[in-house]
Parts: C-alpha cells; structure tokens; sequence
C-alpha cells in the first residue's frame, strides 16, 4: 500500500516471517518505521563494508543513498513503513509527486 500525504511518500509493508524486500538502493536518504513485529536488515555501504541489524517495533532506522540493503521479515504480523519525500528522477527533492515512480523504488 502506498500514500502520498502532503510533501511525502509512504510505503506501508506488511511482510510475513522471512519474506524479504530485497537487495536495492535509492538515490536518496530514506526513512524506515517499524510499527510492529521485527526486522533484520543488511545495508552494504558504497566502501564495501557490511552493516548487519535487527530492529523491533516500536523503532525506526535510516537508510542513506547508495546503501544496497535488504530489510527481512522476522516475525509474522510484522509491518513497516517506508517514508521518504517526493523526488524528481534525479533524487532531488520536490514538494509535489509528479508520478514520476523510478526514483520511489
């Protein structure tokens, strides 16, 4: 589920157990809330250097640009959110989405 509020995007995730997002990075700084249950995450900065975390709700982390990273499930009912403000293809802020998706995902 996504929800574009005033001058920012949200990502409501609501993953089972073990279910993961992926490895991916955005060209931009973003915001993660844990609101329920736990996450792992493993965040692989530009220099190489492997960052290994667990976060249980309620937390939140941030995930800075050019981070690869992946955020995994490690209980069933877990729910975070992806919060982050509307961007233009090159990763600038703007205050208006203009449905542009690429620099969202």
């Amino acid at each position: 589920m996504e929800w574009v509020s005033g001058n920012v995007f949200i990502r409501k995730i609501q993953p089972t157990k073990g279910a993961t997002s992926g490895g991916h990075t955005h060209n931009f700084d973003h915001t993660t809330i844990v609101f329920k249950g736990a996450v792992h995450v493993s965040a692989t900065l530009p220099n190489g250097t492997v960052i290994e975390r667990d976060f249980h709700a309620p937390t939140h982390f941030l995930v800075r640009r050019d981070v690869l990273h992946a955020i995994t499930a490690l209980e069933d009912g877990t729910e975070y959110w992806c919060v982050y403000s509307h961007r233009t293809p090159q990763g600038e802020v703007v205050q208006e989405w203009d449905g542009w998706r690429e620099a969202t995902v």
